[in-house]
């Protein structure tokens, strides 16, 4: 039909997620996968990781999160193809 735009369908952003140190031994995998809204930011993800592993939920605002090797705010927006870390706290003496 003329003149009738067309829709197209936004595909989920899909983000692999590497865990470190203690949230790996938590989770029990060093990897995770998790599927976002197009334009979700880095507390987007946390906020999923948090409801789907209580593990991760409890490290609060202790991780680290860092994508393509920086440590990126909670407001930074995640695109295809992003590295995405979860560093907790590193303890020693």
């Amino acid at each position: 039909m003329a003149g009738v735009p067309t829709i197209r369908a936004v595909s989920d952003l899909q983000v692999a997620v590497k865990l470190f140190a203690s949230v790996r031994e938590a989770v029990g995998r060093e990897e995770v996968t998790v599927r976002l809204s197009p334009g979700a930011a880095v507390r987007d993800l946390l906020e999923r990781l948090a409801a789907e592993y209580p593990e991760i939920a409890r490290h609060g605002r202790s991780l680290a999160v860092a994508v393509n090797h920086e440590i990126a705010p909670g407001s930074r927006v995640l695109l295809p193809g992003d590295e995405v870390a979860l560093i907790p706290p590193v303890g020693g003496g």
